[in-house]
């Protein structure tokens, strides 16, 4: 008899392991194989031009903060990221034709775009700013001294409103399919005057492509990044923040954001 009482409080003790180990492990926040277009699959849209928040590395592999984050909110889901490369001027249309499940690329929460997608909470705010060339800034010193001006920018990005209506009538904006792109062009005299575009983008360009290029004035606006997902997809939604809401808890967010930016962007955030 002894032996059964024995038994039975080894598989007692096994069951409540068992249990508490359960409990102890990470659950994924998906809860249904039908939130994304893929079962098993979180796909996520990005240009691959914005260097360090999205490009290629020497490997030919996407990288960046974007990049780390969309995975580890993938993983926090239980599902495999895949990251799909699209031009920044139609990913939007992309994503309302179900091409992807979302985008991870710096996309600004505005009205318009909210009237076609669901936004995530903010999960970056990214930083406006004017970079001229050093050795010949045509005295701009400020956004009041774009009148008249050419002004380049990266195409259906929040900055060309901003363009078109500092440069007035007598001014040209002109647009780019990135921001190394425009930053380049202000080596070229008469080709542009200024670039508007996101301070840690421009500096990066400047940095990696040895420009001749400075910021002047105040920063022009601060535009808090969402994770754009189909409209009505509220069960994707509530997953995405909550791994993004997990991420900022227990320190991940920080840690990739120092990776990239050696400072915790995270403060920035509403």
């Amino acid at each position: 008899m002894i032996w059964k009482k024995t038994i039975t409080c080894l598989l007692i003790s096994l069951f409540v392991l068992g249990t508490m180990a359960g409990c102890s492990s990470e659950t994924p926040l998906a809860k249904s194989n039908s939130m994304t277009l893929k079962e098993g699959t979180f796909s996520f849209a990005l240009s691959g031009l914005a260097r360090p928040y999205n490009y290629m590395d020497s490997n030919n592999q996407l990288t960046g903060f974007d990049v780390d984050i969309a995975m580890e909110v993938s993983k926090r889901l239980g599902l495999k990221g895949e990251a799909v490369q699209t031009p920044w001027g139609s990913i939007l249309q992309g994503l309302k034709a179900n091409k992807y499940d979302s985008i991870i690329g710096g996309m600004s929460i505005t009205e318009e775009r909210a009237k076609q997608v669901d936004f995530s909470e903010p999960y970056l705010t990214m930083k406006a700013v004017m970079f001229v060339n050093e050795k010949n800034s045509k005295n701009i010193s400020s956004k009041e001294d774009l009148n008249g001006k050419v002004v380049g920018v990266v195409t259906a990005s929040t900055y060309k409103d901003l363009a078109v209506e500092l440069v007035g009538p007598t001014g040209q904006v002109k647009e780019y399919e990135s921001d190394l792109f425009a930053m380049q062009e202000l080596k070229q005299e008469g080709r542009l005057d200024v670039v508007i575009t996101d301070f840690g983008v421009g500096m990066e360009a400047v940095k990696v492509g040895k420009l001749p290029a400075k910021t002047v004035g105040e920063p022009l606006f601060l535009d808090q990044c969402g994770i754009p997902v189909q409209k009505g997809n509220k069960e994707l939604l509530d997953a995405i923040n909550k791994a993004l809401l997990d991420m900022k808890a227990d320190g991940t967010y920080k840690e990739i954001s120092m990776k990239y930016f050696n400072a915790d962007i995270s403060e920035g955030l509403k």
